[in-house]
């Protein structure tokens, strides 16, 4: 029975993970990039990664962006966290939610609306125009990447020092007060050092997240900004697999070390929010307003601004009566709306998009349940943890490695622009998600209750279906909703993967290579808009919960 649960989740890895991984290592083995082991192993395309110059460029300029990203996130992130930790819970559960708000746009419409703000004739330089400064060139080079790198990790770290933060017991931080430690020996001595784990594992993830990017530099970089996916995808086009199926490898290595790294140091409580300790200062502690209180207030308002504003000012570009976008419009109209509610192109890939996320929904959903109903009915802990290890894998691989590995494979079978393809392979990107979310949902359910369905006669399987699944709906809802998000967002393996049949991200990625039209900021605004909603919803919401004491 339980092999039968496991099939068609060994499948998906198999042949969207495993397969795709075990062919790039073979191309990187072989002199000619081919997917086959010659005579003997072929190791010049490892040797040129520290011999050739341009690649060895390509290593240190994504080492660089990843650093100098790595520290802006953290020196944003811990005081906007720290802020946020303190306050009350109405405040804090509204300042999350804003914060969290950029997750539910896609990645492409984020970027692009870095590129209105960014623009020679975008809202920075529009605005510094008024006091005749500029134009400046904002877009196009390292300052914009980091930007956008900064942009898409600060919610991430956050979330992970929040966790920790609500985590610490304040009692400590009392008694330390009322043996005469001043403010700054307490922080130092006592409430650094129980967040240092947290801080120390978050960096290493950001970390290795920034090596893996791929659409922020090639959309706001320059053509200086090479960095190891796009060298990897530029290899992949002209047919120069050895090099980078080489460059893939490293750059999984180093992933998955830092993966184990910021896992040792952080432990598993990482991945999941803080369910004990404190939450935000009571009326007994409010934030004094110091020096240093308001430092953390402006920084809490920058990464609140860099989060919401790319999200609001893509929104009247949409409007405007021009053929090119600027910041402000110029005029009103609806004209981009009804171009792109009448084109066949927006229509199709829309209709693509939501054809695949719908169906990888339901697939990874389904296999994310057999997995954690597995894994939570295993007596060995080390069978457990090779479930719970091997369902969080796809998490550690870059996804322009998948990327081209789903190409390479898909290719050789036919499935190159089909939707079973594109499904298959978001499937296994989905799949850790749904996983962690049912069996943290899982391991809330009562046994007894099934066992007690066995008892009275009931089939395992309809005891299951009937008084376990039942219990599960809000998890099974919320990984379905997560599954189509993620899906409905991906662009680096439907990129490879598409080709005339278009998802709609691949479509927005397109139009911002060859030339960007109004009609992009009205998908944008569609796509932004029921977002924005949702979040004033949930803020309204957070604001009249009920105090807790």
């Amino acid at each position: 029975m339980r092999f039968v649960l496991l099939a068609p989740v060994l499948a998906i890895f198999g042949f969207s993970l495993l397969w795709p991984l075990a062919s790039i290592v073979l191309r990187s083995l072989n002199e000619k990039g081919r997917a086959a082991l010659g005579d003997q192993l072929y190791w010049g395309h490892y040797l040129a990664i520290v011999r050739d110059d341009l690649l060895w460029q390509v290593v240190q300029h994504s080492l660089m962006l990843a650093a100098v990203s790595t520290t802006i996130t953290v020196l944003l992130a811990f005081p906007a966290a720290y802020i946020v930790s303190r306050l009350s819970r109405q405040l804090s559960s509204l300042l999350l939610v804003a914060i969290l708000m950029p997750f539910w746009v896609s990645i492409i419409v984020r970027l692009f609306a870095f590129t209105t703000i960014l623009g020679r004739q975008g809202l920075i330089n529009s605005a510094l125009s008024l006091v005749d400064l500029g134009p400046f060139v904002l877009l196009y080079n390292t300052f914009a990447t980091v930007t956008g790198m900064v942009a898409y990790l600060l919610p991430y770290l956050v979330l992970i020092l929040l966790s920790a933060m609500r985590s610490i017991d304040t009692s400590l931080l009392t008694a330390a007060r009322t043996m005469g430690a001043s403010e700054r020996r307490v922080f130092l001595d006592i409430y650094f050092p129980q967040i240092r784990p947290a801080l120390a594992s978050g960096m290493v993830l950001v970390f290795v997240l920034s090596l893996g990017f791929f659409l922020t530099p090639a959309i706001l970089g320059g053509p200086h900004n090479l960095t190891i996916p796009i060298f990897i995808q530029q290899q992949v086009q002209t047919f120069q697999w050895g090099k980078a199926a080489a460059m893939g490898v490293v750059l999984l290595a180093v992933s998955t070390l830092g993966y184990i790294a910021a896992l040792k140091i952080g432990g598993r409580g990482i991945l999941t929010p803080a369910q004990h300790g404190t939450r935000g200062a009571s009326s007994e502690e409010p934030l004094r307003l110091t020096l240093v209180m308001a430092l953390c207030w402006l920084v809490l308002g920058v990464v609140l601004i860099l989060l919401i504003l790319p999200l609001l000012v893509v929104i009247p570009t949409a409007f405007t009566e021009t053929t090119q976008i600027r910041f402000p419009p110029v005029g009103f109209s609806w004209k981009w709306f009804a171009e792109v509610v009448t084109s066949p192109l927006w229509i199709e890939s829309l209709l693509k998009s939501i054809r695949v996320g719908l169906a990888t929904a339901v697939v990874s959903t389904a296999c994310g349940l057999a997995l954690a109903r597995v894994g939570m009915r295993l007596a060995s802990p080390f069978w457990r943890t090779v479930i719970q290890v091997g369902a969080i894998t796809p998490l550690i691989v870059p996804v322009i490695l998948l990327g081209i590995g789903v190409f390479d494979i898909q290719g050789r079978i036919g499935l190159l622009g089909t939707d079973i393809g594109l499904v298959l392979a978001h499937a296994v990107l989905c799949l850790p998600l749904t996983f962690l979310v049912l069996a943290n949902a899982l391991s809330f359910v009562d046994g007894s209750m099934e066992q007690a369905a066995w008892t009275m006669g009931a089939g395992r399987s309809r005891a299951f279906w009937s008084v376990i699944v039942p219990s599960l709906v809000p998890a099974l809802v919320g990984s379905f909703v997560i599954s189509f998000v993620t899906s409905w967002d991906e662009a680096v393996i439907a990129m490879f993967q598409t080709e005339l049949d278009k998802t709609l991200p691949v479509t927005i990625y397109s139009f911002l290579k060859s030339g960007i039209t109004p009609a992009v900021s009205a998908v944008a605004a569609l796509v932004t808009l029921p977002v924005l909603l949702g979040t004033v919803v949930l803020g309204i919401k957070a604001m009249r919960a009920p105090r807790r004491s």
